[in-house]
This record gives C-alpha cells, structure tokens and sequence, in this order.
C-alpha cells in the first residue's frame, strides 16, 4: 500500500524533495508551511493532482502541529510516514558567550518542541495502528561542533536524543524512528546559514563551505537526503530504528 506521508516544512528545499520522491513512488503527501504562495508553489512542482496537499501550519504551535495531523486522519483515515523538517537557524553569528537568552528558547521552539509535538501527535494515530514511519531531521551540526551557531548546534543534538529515546519506546510496537543528518546541502538558506556563522571567526565563505563538504567535495543535494527517506520508509528498512544516519560526504564518519 502507497504511504501517506506528512512532511512538516514540506513546502521547498529538503522537505519538498522528499515530498515529491514519496509522491512520484506513488505515495500521498501533505506538506505544511506558513506561506500560502509557497504552498501553491510546492504543489505545482510535485504535479500529484489529489495524492498532494498543502495544510498550513506553524510547526512551532502545537495546535497548528496537531491540527495538521488530525487534519490528515480526517482525509485519509491514517498516517504511515511523518517527516519532521521544519526548522532552522534563529541564531546565525551567536557564540555562547554573548548569545542573547532568547535565540536559545526560539531554536528549541523551532527545532524540538515543533519535533517533539508532531512525534506525539503522530503516535496517537501510529501506535493503535502497530505501524508507522517517523524521520525527524537533523544535521551534520548534530554530531559536531560549529561556532557561531551555538542554538542551532545545540537544538539538533537534542533532536538525535528524542529520536533514540523515542525508538527505544515504541520500535517493539511496529514504529521505526531515525533522525537524518545532512551535512551542507545546496538550498537556499544555506548561504545565509554559512555566512552568519563565519561573521565573528573572519573566515572566507568558500573557505568554511569547502570545509563542510567533506571528501565529497561538493554541497549534497535535496535529492540526496530524499533518496535515504525513500529507503527507510520501504520496506526493506524495517529493520533500521534509533540511527542517526549521516549524509555528509564522509565529514563526520559516524
């Protein structure tokens, strides 16, 4: 059976590559965002006709979290596949020694508590069922320092440990869950990402994007990341639960 997916932050970068590797294999997508033009936009590109939807949604209100999947439950009558994408950088150029108090709490906000109250709401339609599908992403700053994104940094780490918990939890009962760690991959936002965290250090941008990169030698792309969606939401990776899978072209090695 063709899974139905939601993909929080669905609606461009890495979240839209998955949405439309899940649609052309013959799944159903929602994908969620707070912008009703990106949204029209996204469904353009995945070209799905009804096996796509756009739910607008504040992934850091849980309400709005909620409502997405109860929103999805109503349509389709289940969800196999949750992809916790949204998220980002509230905090480019902070160290901690001068971070302002408030970038921490908006990064958790953003980054885990958005992850934390999907997982949940997700599991309340999963678990009865004995089946389901959860990739929360993460990052290669999940798995090593970077200076200057002190929150951001922190955040994506804290997601690594609710995935292994929560796997720990409900893996017995027919639920994988597996957090995804891309290293530097070529979307819009990481520029910005790139440059606001070289800003206090004085280093070059092509200099600290090379560095990244890993032996790859290039940015990874969305379809990349897509592509390990793909096979953990399969069948044959049934099997896969708790791992923090890095995509980072050999930077990180674990």
């Amino acid at each position: 059976m063709a899974p139905v997916a939601v993909i929080t932050g669905g609606t461009a970068g890495i979240g839209l590559a998955c949405a439309k590797r899940i649609a052309d294999d013959g799944g159903t997508v929602i994908v969620s965002g707070r912008g009703a033009e990106r949204g029209r936009s996204a469904l353009a590109a995945l070209d799905a006709g009804d096996r796509a939807r756009y739910i607008p949604a504040d992934a850091t209100k849980r309400n709005d979290v909620t409502g997405l999947i109860e929103e999805t439950i109503t349509d389709h009558r289940r969800i196999d596949v949750l992809i916790n994408n949204a998220g980002g950088v509230t905090d480019t150029g902070a160290h901690v020694a001068d971070a302002d108090p408030d970038a921490l709490r908006n990064a958790f906000r953003l980054n885990v508590e958005s992850t934390y109250w999907a997982c949940q709401a997700a599991l309340a339609h999963m678990l009865p069922r004995g089946y389901g599908r959860i990739i929360n992403m993460s990052s290669l700053a999940g798995k090593t320092g970077a200076a200057g994104l002190s929150g951001y940094t922190t955040t994506k780490h804290a997601i690594i440990g609710l995935t292994k918990t929560l796997a720990k939890e409900v893996t017995t009962r027919g639920i994988t869950v597996n957090a995804l760690c891309p290293g530097i991959t070529d979307t819009a936002m990481i520029p910005d990402q790139l440059a606001g965290a070289i800003t206090n250090s004085g280093a070059d941008f092509s200099a600290a994007a090379a560095h990244y990169t890993g032996d790859l030698g290039r940015m990874v792309t969305p379809d990349e990341v897509a592509g390990a969606v793909a096979m953990l939401i399969s069948p044959q990776g049934a099997a896969i639960s708790g791992t923090a899978l890095s995509i980072d072209g050999g930077f990180s090695q674990f």
